[in-house]
């Protein structure tokens, strides 16, 4: 299945290092996903079919793929040089054009990720490339893969690119925050609808001739903030846990935190129901973070809280992959 949802932020430690994490909400399960390493020099395919014409990749990379449809489609990695991306559902956004222009390269939406971590060392190198591929749909089990992106790097900007009506819309200096449909600009102007939250306590304020003081006294930061978890909510509470967490002093600590970071977004398994029939609940199924600096990609399933880790590959000739871990892994201390 790969109709999924998803939050992602981009983030920066006390030392300078800087981190992509995301969720990866889905219904049902992760049995098609692996993690893997990509060495430099391996063809990438721009489309599901590999071809005799595809290029070797300038950069190894390391993320998450769903196997099973042809070429994996990765949904997110980071490749040697620091170039970080994410993909995430676009429902009702998403638009593809039907062939590739004239000297345009044909880039599946699910190979757009691979196409650029293979072949760009910088957000301005990914730019420059966007400019010679054209996004082509082909329909996975029947169905299109609507899907938008974030990418980051070394400098510490976030670049949003959505494929809409108009072509491939490239949002540069975002706020570093993506959730799913509708459009960025129209979550960015929606922040403006939270502008008064705060993360501090409310004096006590007179109503009517009464002192009146809010519940939780010292506690009450964040009163004002959406609660569910629809796209909107889950970008206004990214964003906020963004601009008021306490950053990691360096990768270790930032992954940590960041990882802690995501709670306010971590769907459990339970509140999202499928269907009223069946025992099918969209929840997140699994979160990463991933450091441009040391290329190293980071993870938790859901059923297996303990944060694993993958390095980037320094040589082969093969891809490498990783399963997620099928149990909870306990650090038992006596």
């Amino acid at each position: 299945m790969m109709n999924f949802g998803c939050s992602s932020f981009s983030w920066e430690t006390a030392d300078g290092r800087h981190l992509l994490g995301r969720t990866y909400d889905q219904f049902g399960d992760l049995k098609a996903n692996r993690v893997l390493a990509v060495p430099a020099g391996i063809p990438c395919s721009p489309g599901l079919r590999a071809g005799r014409e595809d290029p070797r990749g300038r950069y190894g990379y390391t993320g998450m793929a769903v196997l099973g449809f042809g070429e994996p489609i990765l949904v997110d990695g980071v490749n040697a040089a620091g170039l970080m991306g994410a993909l995430l559902h676009y429902p009702e956004y998403a638009a593809y054009e039907e062939a590739a222009g004239p000297g345009k390269t044909a880039v599946h939406p699910g190979r757009l990720l691979a196409w650029l971590l293979s072949r760009c060392g910088s957000l301005e190198e990914a730019v420059e490339a966007l400019d010679g591929l054209t996004l082509v749909d082909e329909p996975i089990q029947g169905k299109p893969l609507p899907a938008h992106y974030i990418l980051s790097g070394r400098t510490g900007e976030a670049l949003i690119l959505e494929p809409d009506e108009g072509g491939l819309s490239v949002y540069r200096r975002t706020a570093g925050v993506l959730t799913n449909s509708p459009d960025y600009p129209w979550h960015e102007t929606n922040l403006r609808n939270y502008a008064g939250v705060t993360n501090l306590p409310k004096a006590p304020r007179t109503i009517a001739g009464r002192e009146v003081r809010e519940f939780g006294e010292r506690l009450g930061g964040g009163f004002g903030l959406p609660g569910g978890y629809s796209s909107p909510a889950r970008f206004v509470r990214t964003a906020f846990m963004k601009e008021f967490s306490v950053r990691g002093r360096d990768e270790l600590d930032g992954v940590s935190r960041m990882f802690r970071a995501f709670a306010p977004v971590d769907i459990p398994e339970g509140l999202a129901r499928a269907d009223p029939d069946y025992d099918v609940y969209e929840q997140t199924l699994c979160t990463s973070v991933m450091c441009a600096e040391s290329g190293v990609y980071y993870f938790a399933p859901a059923w297996n809280r303990r944060v694993s880790a993958v390095r980037p590959l320094a040589e082969g000739n093969e891809i490498r992959y990783f399963g997620l871990g099928d149990r909870q892994d306990v650090d038992y201390r006596n």
